[in-house]
């Protein structure tokens, strides 16, 4: 299921990608299960408009950062235990905060749009 077209993704703010659907399929399915599948009984285009924008610019986010990190999956990222691009150095650290992050190959920025309308909240429901 195709959550942002090219036109879209440019539309905020991001350069043409020449392997964009390949890359939007891919950052979909890290989307869906971050968010448990909820767009998959739920038709997004119809959804909250601030939900659905965060969701797309989470989507958009999360291209970006597959084309520019050239991880595309959660074991790229594992097997690294650090990135060099140029004079910038990326560790990875094992740590609580990051393990959804990590073991689902989730870029920060998109995590950020996420936990802001409400994705990734976890609670028990008990009743008295």
């Amino acid at each position: 299921m195709s959550y942002l077209t090219s036109n879209e993704y440019e539309r905020l703010g991001f350069e043409y990608l020449i392997d964009f659907e390949k890359l939007e399929e891919k950052a979909s399915r890290i989307i869906d299960l971050y968010t448990d599948y909820f767009y998959q009984s739920l038709d997004l285009e119809s959804d909250n408009p601030i939900r659905k924008n965060a969701v797309k610019l989470a989507i958009a986010h999360q291209i970006n950062y597959m084309d520019s990190s050239g991880i595309t999956t959660a074991e790229d990222k594992a097997s690294l235990n650090s990135l060099s691009i140029g004079r910038t150095t990326i560790n990875y650290s094992n740590n609580a905060t990051n393990a959804i992050k990590d073991s689902l190959n989730l870029s920060q920025d998109a995590l950020n749009l996420l936990n802001s309308v409400g994705f990734g909240y976890r609670k028990a429901a008990y009743d008295r």
